[in-house]
């Protein structure tokens, strides 16, 4: 026991140091916006369901995340950059505690599930950022564990904490909210096919065998988990947001162009992503080449999952996330088979003094490795947000006696969110449902954006359909190139940096 108390100390504090060396320390463009939304509920003490920080008139804005962005905001607003840097490093600690310990009591080990845990960390490493998924993450990792604790124990308390968690997604991040439920479905089917199986073996006069690769077993847990399944679906009016906004926020995103143009909501290409490809085939690999059994439960999650992860590439972090406990559980059952007591002869060797000092030394040197080359790295890249081109146009503005609610400003939508975080309005920022018509009821501003930045359709057309005063461009887009190289009337220069051009336009 001594042994295992030693080992649990030491695989937290790896993991801790791990999960803080894989966080960037310079920030993502979706938290511009979020400190600015959580400001403005603070400050207007609620939510007006109108989007108050472009110049397009009377846009409906839905809040998907409103009550992170309040979090953030605070967190922000007593601590500034560095807070909000340090509350993603806390937020990953725990998400890469949630995961080992969701492991260690699921899978029942814990130095096969301290591995997992640091390989699913290092697999989310893009994902760890200051945005309402990192939170979520956690929630989800959590669904996992009260589900399967319901259903082994039927305790009332599993049943509360579902229900709870999903009250908080809702209101953290209610675009994920629908996908609780898809959460609880691998064990409703197991659930009703174990009685479709004992139903046809009694009819035969048979006994029910589980000598197959896949188990299917009928836990009686799963009428409790269905009962709070349905309470849960209630909770989706416990929001803010309006009665229907949980239950319609995906089908809106999913009939927009959004999902088409946005890098994280393409198909995954698998060729393209090794640390996936490798996941699957070490599961296949214990499928296929030993005789370890997989639950219908596990396998009916990885194998949609899977499906959706392809379907949307964003997607691969909860087949990674879900997946560690599923892989977890197939590698040490098939480990259990050939090495009796696996885990408490692991534990031995990890928790003397060479296996300590040597498996700290490994995780971290892996940590300084990934820490050291972005220790002086900024919170804002300047080369991706016009920090100085910013400063530029408010002092502009001022000195030129511009109101700058008037200005039709042109942006780009990849720094929008730092523009808007400024006090500047802008044309378009990365809250892209926003921009299309599902949502606000108007134009598609996001498809508008897409084509003129693409050229698809000419600029300058776009630049008249919204009277465009003014623009800010990268110096290297294809916009300022053909206005710089065919020296186009109408555009006066008004600054330019290393990075950004800055253009008042009279068509």
């Amino acid at each position: 026991m001594k042994k295992k108390i030693i080992f649990e100390i030491m695989a937290i504090i790896l993991i801790a140091i791990s999960c803080v060396s894989l966080t960037p320390k310079t920030l993502q463009n979706d938290t511009f916006y979020t400190i600015k939304i959580g400001e403005h509920i603070v400050k207007n003490k609620g939510i007006d369901m109108m989007d108050p920080f472009s110049w397009h008139e009377d846009l409906e804005y839905t809040y998907p995340h409103w009550l992170y962005d309040v979090i953030i905001y605070s967190i922000y607003n007593i601590s500034g950059m560095t807070g909000i840097y340090i509350s993603t490093c806390v937020f990953a600690i725990i998400l890469g505690i949630a995961i080992y310990e969701v492991n260690s009591k699921l899978a029942k080990n814990k130095v096969i599930s301290f591995i997992v845990t640091i390989g699913t960390m290092y697999m989310l490493r893009d994902y760890i950022t200051a945005r309402a998924q990192l939170v979520t993450f956690i929630l989800f990792i959590l669904q996992i564990f009260l589900m399967e604790k319901l259903i082994n124990t039927k305790e009332k308390k599993y049943g509360i904490g579902l229900i709870v968690t999903s009250i908080l997604i809702a209101n953290l991040h209610v675009a994920v909210w629908p996908f609780i439920f898809v959460l609880y479905l691998p064990y409703i089917v197991e659930y009703i096919m174990a009685i479709l199986e004992e139903k046809i073996a009694k009819k035969y006069g048979e006994e029910v065998k589980q000598e197959e690769k896949i188990t299917i077993i009928k836990r009686s847990g799963t009428k409790y988990l269905i009962i709070v399944m349905l309470i849960c679906i209630l909770t989706g009016l416990l929001t803010p947001l309006g009665p229907s906004t949980p239950y319609t926020y995906l089908i809106k995103t999913m009939q927009g162009n959004t999902t088409q143009n946005i890098s994280e909501h393409l198909p995954m290409t698998l060729i393209n992503c090794a640390d996936i490809l490798c996941v699957i085939i070490i599961l296949l690999a214990i499928l296929i080449v030993t005789d370890s059994k997989i639950r219908l439960t596990d396998l009916l999650m990885i194998g949609g999952l899977a499906l959706l992860m392809l379907y949307s590439k964003r997607q691969s972090t909860m087949f990674v996330i879900i997946g560690s406990v599923i892989l977890n559980r197939m590698l040490y059952g098939w480990m259990e088979k050939y090495i009796k007591d696996v885990d408490e002869k692991m534990i031995k060797i990890f928790s003397t003094g060479f296996g300590t000092v040597l498996l700290s030394a490994c995780i971290i040197s892996l940590s300084a490795y990934f820490i050291i080359p972005k220790a002086n790295d900024p919170y804002i890249d300047e080369k991706t947000y016009p920090v100085e081109m910013s400063e530029f146009i408010l002092q502009y503005f001022q000195d030129n006696n511009i109101n700058i609610d008037e200005v039709r400003l042109y942006n780009e939508y990849n720094y929008g969110s730092y523009l808007l975080y400024k006090g500047i309005p802008v044309f378009i920022d990365s809250r892209c449902d926003l921009y299309t018509p599902e949502y606000n009821g108007k134009q598609d501003i996001f498809m508008d954006f897409i084509e003129s930045s693409n050229l698809s359709i000419w600029f300058e057309d776009i630049f008249k359909k919204y009277e465009i005063t003014h623009v800010i461009l990268y110096k290297n887009s294809k916009i300022n190139m053909i206005i710089q190289e065919a020296q186009l009337e109408g555009y006066k220069l008004l600054n330019e940096d290393n990075y950004f051009v800055f253009y008042e336009i009279n068509l």
